[in-house]
């Protein structure tokens, strides 16, 4: 039976890897930062999975396996949260996702011509950044847009 477990974490461990030479070769090879961060994600999810069940067959029904469960449920959720930062903080920035045009040529898209309501999010500021300062620069129904969203919703009378 241990040869069983041997084998089938071999497997599991050299499939982690295999997904994280994936992702590295597509984070050298992929030409803006969305599509960077898709090839990241690949070795997030699926590597760290992998190589995660590989040791946890390894380490049995132990004390280590319930620490290893618990450090890919760590990475799995801090990696999503990263992600998702990353990206707004790049539109933030003025990066535009490349899209195909049909001829397999990539050309820079507007995303707020894809989703209007992206332009009041974008608008508002990071954490990181001056509120007064952002908002000084904004036109006055943006402003507006921007103060109905950050108010908190109107509590009826009970």
């Amino acid at each position: 039976m241990t040869l069983v477990i041997d084998i089938l974490s071999g497997l599991l461990i050299a499939g982690g890897a295999v997904f994280y030479v994936i992702g590295a070769v597509g984070l050298h090879r992929m030409p803006d930062v969305f599509t960077r961060m898709h090839a990241a994600s690949v070795s997030e999810t699926m590597g760290v999975g992998l190589l995660m069940l590989g040791m946890i067959l390894q380490a049995g029904f132990t004390l280590v396996a319930v620490k290893l469960v618990f450090i890919t449920l760590v990475l799995w959720t801090t990696g999503a949260v990263a992600s998702h930062a990353l990206a707004r903080a790049a539109l933030h920035a003025g990066e535009h996702p490349l899209l195909s045009d049909g001829y397999a040529h990539l050309e820079k898209t507007d995303p707020i011509a894809i989703f209007p309501e992206l332009r009041v999010r974008l608008a508002m500021p990071l954490s990181s950044e001056a509120v007064a300062d952002t908002m000084a620069t904004l036109p006055e129904e943006e402003r507006r847009l921007i103060a109905e969203q950050a108010a908190p919703p109107e509590r009826g009378a009970s």
